[in-house]
């Protein structure tokens, strides 16, 4: 016969003695709470100064400004307005665009150039009509007025043009001077309104000629 070859079997204790050696104990991290309460707490400071920063520096105050040349007179609209940032710690008195109502249908009260700020002291609710005047409207096609554009303040001489109805008061006055209080030119049909001062005394009149067209006006200086 020939030989066998014998296989012994290992021990089981000898096994478990040899899987056990090459196992890898677990690596144990220990963090200290105090540790990790200290972190957590700078990185909430952090983020708090970060917010504090972004409000104060990337978000200042916003104040009213006008976008165009408003004369005086001028009832302001949105299309009027923009919004000027501050830079930190600038001061203005100007009207903060956080109050709309407060400068929305005001009347400017002096002219206005592009760019200026908008203040409690350049608007009012109305615009005042001076004591012992009257404020009248006149709707003048181009042959009627000045080719030059008329501006509040502008001083000037109110013409009743002459018709078979009015030849007699025509006798009584010639030409009534004015103040121009707002001009608004109506491209449509080609008429620009023309609001005036003008007396008391002669307010009636002038509007019952203003209303027939029967009106024409010129310009004079501002010293008189």
């Amino acid at each position: 016969m020939g030989s066998v070859a014998t296989v012994t079997a290992i021990p089981d204790t000898l096994a478990r003695t040899s899987t056990s050696a090459v196992q890898i104990a677990p690596v144990r991290s220990r963090r200290s709470r105090i540790w990790v309460t200290g972190a957590a707490a700078l990185i909430l400071v952090g983020g708090l100064l970060n917010v504090f920063l972004f409000t104060s520096v990337g978000h200042p105050d916003e104040v009213f400004v006008v976008t165009r040349n408003i004369p005086r007179g001028t009832t302001l609209a949105i299309g009027d307005l923009a919004s000027l940032a501050l830079a930190s710690g600038q001061s203005s008195p100007a009207i903060s665009t956080a109050l709309p109502s407060e400068v929305l249908g005001k009347v400017t009260t002096v002219d206005l150039p592009k760019g200026s700020f908008v203040t409690p002291a350049a608007i009012a609710p109305t615009q005042p009509i001076p004591t012992g005047q009257a404020l009248v409207g006149l709707s003048l096609k181009p042959a009627q007025l000045p080719a030059q554009a008329l501006v509040a303040g502008d001083h000037v001489e109110i013409v009743p043009i002459a018709t078979v109805a009015t030849v007699d008061a025509m006798v009584t006055i010639s030409t009534i001077p004015g103040t121009v209080s707002v001009t608004v030119v109506d491209q449509r049909s080609a008429t620009t309104v023309v609001d005036v001062y003008v007396s008391q005394t002669v307010a009636a009149y002038l509007t019952s000629r203003a209303a027939a067209g029967a009106v024409a006006i010129y310009l004079t200086p501002t010293n008189g």
